[in-house]
């Protein structure tokens, strides 16, 4: 769709931020209306001489449900089990410093231009990695698209965004240089027919890059398994539930025939470890730690309220009592949990005569290790050594960087400080 621009209606205000209900019972309102008009050529941002269009979303959009005292999307309702409210929100944004952190403070890992032109962020969520992409890529046109309208109203000139449900038939004008997709094993059940549209909109020679995580999450310790462990059983309860509605837990793990068979050529993975709590050795793995520890407090009644009680048909109090179950567990000292976190991509070929090369996986693992030490003589260390190992650490915006600064500040504190007690700085 070129250049694509929602519009919220602001005279529904803050409102819908707030549960209707005492008890946040589920409603809805009327269904989504799209006004899809052509408007003049000259006015494309990425029509190139075709016809474009715009799509405006009506205040429908914004009549988001409410079910166990969460907000979920309005437009597809029901097709990602997440919600899209502040909670939810906040934890998206301080996962993105996880990713960042990952990746030593960049943004990606495909071998793409400097000055890359046309860029699609499908499943954008608060807009955080599309904006701080425009930022750093001035030449780019990004186009981050969503279920939820989330997005911030200011955005850099080069950056906009589209309510827009990716499993859906792709009707772009203009192939993109680079797609870029994050996050997103709990939100595409057709991962074959996502990477042939994929292929279909990129300009020959341009990349696909999906970073995601999988499930079930992992455990270093021998011999803990789903019967003594409540975070590996709530693993595979996700991956249960999630299935029962079409979507692969696992997916991400199992990336590279689909990619292959869609056409892509030059496949790479490289496969992360996002230790969950201050466990791994080095104080990169410490302050990536503290972050997949947070993130994974807030993913637990994320992913789980609304697929348990819709899927597994228990309760919500049977389900916040299980998950305090999994947050004693994640706390416990003497187990070393953690996340496999997949990075891909692959590259659409030039032309035709080189598509039967490029097709041997590149495949690295980044190795992960506990640490030995002693907490305390660690902790008296961490401060002092943080910001020579972390080198870059992300500094695309001010916002970035102060929140890994306090990261790194906090990382060293107990993790029996509730979350909510330490300040940060606002998103």
């Amino acid at each position: 769709m070129a250049s694509p621009n929602y519009v919220p209606d602001t005279t529904t205000g803050p409102a819908y931020y707030e549960d209707p209900t005492a008890d946040g019972a589920s409603s809805s309102g009327p269904s989504l209306e799209i006004d899809v008009r052509p408007i003049d050529e000259r006015d494309s941002a990425f029509g190139d001489n075709q016809s474009n269009y715009t799509m405006s979303a009506t205040s429908s959009v914004f009549n988001f449900r409410y079910e166990n005292g969460r907000r979920y999307h309005a437009y597809a309702e029901g097709k990602y089990p997440v919600p899209n409210d502040e909670a939810e929100a906040d934890r998206l944004d301080l996962q993105h410093h996880a990713f960042r952190l990952t990746l030593d403070g960049k943004l990606y890992r495909a071998p793409i231009p400097q000055d890359v032109q046309n860029v699609l962020d499908v499943g954008c969520g608060t807009g955080i990695w599309s904006i701080e992409f425009a930022d750093e890529h001035p030449s780019a046109r990004v186009l981050g698209t969503d279920l939820s309208p989330i997005q911030p109203g200011q955005v850099p000139p080069n950056c906009e965004f589209l309510i827009d449900d990716c499993e859906q038939d792709w009707i772009f004008h203009q192939p993109f240089d680079y797609i870029h997709t994050r996050a997103m094993v709990a939100a595409v059940k057709d991962w074959d027919r996502f990477f042939v549209q994929a292929y279909a909109n990129l300009q020959p020679g341009g990349y696909l890059e999906c970073q995601d995580l999988a499930f079930p999450i992992r455990c270093m310790d021998a011999g803990v398994t789903a019967t003594d462990s409540p975070l590996i059983r709530w693993s595979e309860l996700f991956v249960e539930a999630a299935k029962t509605i079409g979507l692969d837990g696992t997916g991400p793990r199992h990336f590279t025939p689909k990619l292959r068979d869609a056409g892509f050529v030059d496949v790479n993975l490289k496969l992360y470890k996002w230790p969950v709590g201050k466990w791994a050795k080095g104080a990169r793995f410490k302050l990536l730690g503290r972050f997949v520890y947070e993130d994974l407090m807030d993913w637990l009644p994320s992913s789980s309220l609304g697929l348990f009680t819709r899927v597994l048909c228990w309760t919500r109090e049977e389900v916040e009592v299980f998950l305090s179950e999994c947050r004693a567990e994640a706390k416990r000292k003497d187990r070393h949990y953690y996340v496999d976190a997949f990075f891909w991509h692959a590259r659409k070929a030039a032309d035709a005569s080189n598509a039967s090369y490029g097709h041997e996986l590149i495949h690295e693992e980044e190795a992960i290790a506990p640490d030995e030490e002693d907490h305390g003589s660690h902790a008296r260390t961490f401060s002092n050594s943080v910001h020579s190992q972390l080198v870059p650490i992300p500094t695309a915006t001010d916002a970035t960087q102060a929140s890994i600064e306090h990261m790194a500040t906090v990382a060293i504190k107990d993790d029996q400080t509730p979350a909510k007690e330490i300040d940060g700085p606002s998103r």
